[in-house]
């Protein structure tokens, strides 16, 4: 078995003799054995994938699960054809916003009363007490950076981000400002470490579960 992680968040994972040859031998008498069992496996395989991938994210990158699940969109496709067997687990999903992260500071938004900056509100530029500097990070081996010209605020719609502004000036007349971000789960899918430990864990399971088919076809019990 072998496992690659495309840009796009995809995991394949290719399955070509040793294994195969395996049951095609130990099923030779049984119509169909083979298949039955090797799509069985690799079923569980690529189920341990999708199950896997929060708790492996997470090792790796200082996110709660909810917030990688609610950002996640994840689909699988099996091939068996030639003898070749094809899965693939595809991952699809936007950035999410740093603020999810965990690590953030303020949780709120916050004004620092000590500080004034000129803002531009309605056209016109005017001095406010700014929003206290925010913090953040993506990765558990990191530290929280501290990022000086962001801020935590409400958007009217009710979502809160950390944001930083542009020095461009949007058509209403504010200070244009853009949200920071963090990595998209198929970006996280692909860090090498996931994407290791996936593997390892993919091809455990499916081990264990071809040798279990193969029993139970073996004995009748399929």
């Amino acid at each position: 078995m072998s496992v690659s992680t495309a840009s796009n968040g995809a995991i394949n994972i290719y399955l070509t003799g040793g294994a195969l040859d395996r049951a095609e031998k130990m099923l030779a008498g049984i119509p169909g054995g083979t298949e039955k069992a090797v799509k069985s496996a690799m079923s569980r395989a690529v189920s341990s994938v999708r199950s896997n991938a929060v708790k492996e994210i997470r090792k790796e990158y200082d996110i709660g699960a909810a917030a990688v699940r609610s950002n996640q969109n994840i689909k699988s496709r099996y091939t068996y054809a030639g003898g070749n067997v094809t899965a693939t687990v595809l991952f699809a999903g936007h950035k999410i916003p740093l603020y999810r992260y965990n690590g953030t500071s303020p949780k709120m938004p916050t004004v620092d009363k000590g500080k004034t900056v000129i803002a531009i509100i309605n056209g016109k530029h005017v001095p406010v007490h700014p929003g206290v500097a925010a913090s953040g990070h993506q990765k558990t081996d990191t530290s929280v950076t501290k990022f000086d010209n962001a801020f935590i605020a409400r958007m009217k719609s009710g979502h809160v981000g950390i944001f930083e502004r542009t020095g461009g000036q949007m058509a209403g007349g504010g200070d244009a400002i853009h949200e920071l971000m963090g990595s998209s789960v198929p970006t996280m899918v692909g860090n090498e470490a996931v994407r290791e430990e996936l593997t390892r864990a993919a091809w455990k399971k499916f081990d264990e579960r071809l040798d279990h088919e193969i029993m139970a076809l073996m004995n009748g019990w399929r």
